[in-house]
């Protein structure tokens, strides 16, 4: 899926444009260690230096779209910068998306350590 890999460039590029556009204003994002972002939350963090994405590497993806909702199941290697602090994680993430304004947007997504 398309907007999938969009978003992940974002995360890297730190393009809130695309991230605004990409994200659903209701976005629950969760991530492994159990820490829940909205979407202002999340786009903030890129900004304030809490977490800078340097590469995401994401695996086959998995999609079933069902109507207006769509799944997308995939397994991410993340390099990543947290507080200033250097972390990897292997992942498996699930992504929820909605057709909205003409466009696909996440509207939740929850990952797991492998």
């Amino acid at each position: 899926m398309d907007a999938t890999v969009a978003f992940d460039k974002a995360l890297v590029a730190r393009d809130s444009a695309e991230l605004n556009k990409l994200l659903n204003e209701d976005l629950s994002y969760g991530h492994s260690n159990g820490w829940i972002e909205s979407k202002k939350e999340l786009v903030a963090d890129l900004y304030n230096g809490k977490l800078t994405y340097k590469e995401i590497k994401s695996g086959d993806h998995q999609v079933k779209i069902e109507g207006a909702t769509a799944y997308v199941r995939t397994n991410a290697e993340i390099d990543c910068v947290m507080e200033g602090k250097p972390l990897e994680f292997k992942l498996k993430v699930l992504q929820v998306w909605i057709w909205k304004n003409k466009h696909w947007e996440l509207f939740a997504r929850q990952s797991v350590k492998m």
